[in-house]
């Protein structure tokens, strides 16, 4: 089962981890802020399939903000 992401823009410190290490799931918006997205779709509620889980946890694990959360 697929599980959906967000990043809280409101913690985002913009280190770009997320964006560098996942492009797939995770982009900076015009605001230099991370936020997810599945291909410019699903903005802000990215759908991560299982096969890719735990790289999106591995993400949230590493998150000097600590600001990317499952929904």
């Amino acid at each position: 089962m697929s599980k959906n992401v967000f990043v809280n823009k409101d913690e985002c410190t913009s280190c770009a981890l997320c964006t560098d290490g996942l492009p797939q799931y995770f982009r900076m918006d015009d605001d230099d802020l991370a936020e997810t997205h599945n291909d410019g779709e699903n903005v802000g509620n990215a759908i991560v399939p299982d096969n890719d889980t735990a790289k999106v946890q591995e993400m949230i694990d590493d998150c000097p903000a600590e600001c990317i959360h499952w929904k």
